[in-house]
């Protein structure tokens, strides 16, 4: 290494240490220029890469020093991480496996068997790796949050969520650990606990829809229909072209008795994908709820043949959107329960089950009537908030007559 190569490369080393990873980069990469064989810069400058998520180009600096230096472990098994981000899961696994064959304690290594195991659906497998980092590493919230994953995975559902309360003990704003436990808690139905995560987990990403998906089905599930309608329509903000948020906007319309957003929804996600099943079936679905039988049967006929929506068909569906549209507008304000579900002869209408966009089952996670909680009422007619009653997220309701 050259005096002036040392000196770029310090540079980025404290650049680097002070949390300017981009700077640095440009350091290092100065400083391989000056001495094009160094090893250390050369690797260095690859993990800078890596981390800033120029993933072919660390691959390719990874690639030469695993080439002119097959002993480098600590390259070896960057590599195998940069081959798991960019779906290479074979070659990272061999990878992975050549270091710990060489350093059965390399962490990096362990670490990335694992998640190459669990990607692979093999929990089992992969739980003597992830064990091994955690008596390792027994306070990392990323080692504790893989190690939750790996005990869901092989049905030891206490053991996981004790791991993910772990992992956020010590770093409470940890994604992964925040959504994990969240989809753990979601499939045991403790609503109220999954909309607390997941409102954690949207103020830390919110551009993410993953989190919103997860809180419109933990707020459906007990049965707050008009707010997970709403956390649903803020992740249709951020993915406008998912198909399985417009079924399930159609399938939370439909509970809610709107039936004409129940069909503009699945219309919509028709649209997007004219070979996907859900928007079918929601068309379906809600027609039937319309009592459109005959139209019903054609959509789901059409479903079978794989030929879609044919146009007359669907000439019905769009004047039905439009004829609905017309209903709110007729309904009585004090027809509505204190969520905001119109109801009738005092009771929240409730819709057939149709299949989930997210888990094609016959219904939204756990999920229960609307009316489970009676508002408050005189002679049995519910009582009218005079002001709008902001959901979970803060937002204003959008769906109140």
């Amino acid at each position: 290494m050259t005096a002036a190569a040392r000196k770029a490369f310090e540079e980025g080393l404290a650049l680097e240490e002070s949390g300017h990873l981009d700077k640095a980069l440009v350091s290092y990469l100065k400083a391989q220029e000056l001495s094009p064989n160094d090893t250390e810069i050369a690797y260095r400058t690859a993990s800078a890469l890596l981390q800033a998520g120029y993933l072919e180009e660390a691959q390719s600096q990874l690639r030469r020093i695993v080439f002119s230096e097959p002993e480098h472990l600590g390259a070896r098994a960057s590599l195998g991480n940069c081959q798991l981000l960019l779906d290479d899961v074979a070659n990272a696994k061999q990878n992975f496996s050549e270091v710990l064959d060489q350093a059965p304690e390399n962490r990096n290594a362990l670490y990335g068997l694992a998640s190459v195991l669990l990607k692979e659906n093999n929990a089992a497998m992969a739980e003597k790796p992830a064990r091994k980092l955690l008596e390792l590493l027994p306070g990392s919230p990323a080692v504790l949050t893989l190690f939750a994953q790996v005990q869901d995975q092989v049905g030891q559902t206490t053991a996981a969520i004790a791991a993910y309360r772990k992992a956020l003990k010590s770093a409470p704003a940890h994604l992964p650990a925040l959504l994990g436990l969240s989809e753990t808690l979601l499939r045991r139905k403790r609503f109220d606990e999954v909309v607390e995560l997941t409102v954690r987990a949207n103020q830390l990403v919110p551009a993410d829809p993953q989190p919103l998906e997860m809180l419109s089905d933990a707020l459906s599930g007990r049965g707050d229909l008009n707010d997970a309608k709403e956390a649903a329509l803020e992740a249709l903000k951020l993915t406008p072209r998912s198909v399985s948020l417009h079924v399930r906007l159609s399938v939370l319309s439909r509970k809610l008795d709107q039936q004409g957003e129940a069909l503009r929804y699945a219309l919509a996600g028709h649209d997007i994908d004219k070979q996907a099943a859900g928007p079918i079936n929601a068309i379906g679905t809600a027609l039937a709820a319309l009592k459109h039988a005959a139209q019903a049967r054609a959509v789901l006929t059409a479903l079978s043949s794989g030929n879609g929506i044919d146009a007359g068909t669907r000439a019905f569906i769009e004047k039905a959107i439009a004829k609905q549209a017309e209903v709110p507008a007729a309904i009585n304000p004090s027809e509505t329960d204190k969520r905001g579900n119109i109801t009738s002869h005092g009771k929240t209408s409730a819709a057939a089950d149709m299949p989930s966009a997210k888990t094609g089952e016959t219904d939204l996670p756990g999920e229960v009537e609307p009316d489970r909680e009676k508002a408050a009422s005189t002679n049995g007619v519910p009582a009218e908030s005079s002001e709008p009653v902001p959901n979970v997220l803060g937002l204003q309701r959008q769906d109140r007559s």
